[in-house]
């Protein structure tokens, strides 16, 4: 990968980084992100990315000061760290609490036990527009360093990933999100 990761106050090294992934089963997904304007009506100004990890035990029944549920959340937010560290273009996406975390079942992913971090990508110093094209690249670019880091679209197979295909290179978005942002 080209794309510099910066890892400061995440990771010690980008292995670390790809050891939790595998180790803690992240998968990925996204929806759209809709808020009401002043008229009540419905609109979406951007995505949710939603990360998702694994506890060890998938039948696991997380309760009240549960040690493995903090570790999986200070898990997933040290990624997120690493994507707003190392991508400028997600920059005015920043959120400024950490994002919602959430305990799932999922259906997809065989009712796993799983925390859920959900990430708002949307424009902060535009807040609701409409989502564009430059946004619309930017989750791209999220979702294939995910993937290029080992993480899975949608559910895990315990079988190998496959290969990031040579047209999703992570490079390629981050150009293609810059020319839009500056477009």
């Amino acid at each position: 990968m080209t794309i510099p990761l910066n890892l400061k106050d995440a990771f010690d090294s980008e292995q670390t980084l790809r050891n939790m992934i595998e180790s803690r089963k992240v998968c990925f997904d996204h929806n759209p992100f809709y808020v009401k304007d002043g008229s009540g009506q419905v609109i979406q100004i951007g995505f949710q990315l939603n990360l998702y990890a694994a506890f060890q035990d998938p039948k696991h029944l997380p309760s009240g000061e549960d040690i493995e549920l903090r570790e999986l959340i200070r898990d997933l937010r040290r990624l997120c760290r690493v994507f707003f560290q190392s991508l400028d273009l997600l920059k005015p996406c920043e959120h400024p609490e950490p994002p919602m975390n959430r305990i799932m079942y999922a259906p997809e992913r065989r009712y796993r036990a799983e925390v859920c971090l959900e990430v708002p990508i949307f424009d902060r110093g535009h807040y609701g527009a409409k989502p564009d094209r430059g946004l619309e690249e930017l989750l791209a670019t999220a979702e294939c360093l995910l993937r290029q880091l080992g993480a899975r679209r949608g559910t895990w197979d315990d079988q190998k990933a496959p290969p990031a295909k040579p047209e999703e290179r992570c490079e390629d978005r981050i150009r293609a999100a810059t020319v839009e942002a500056q477009g």
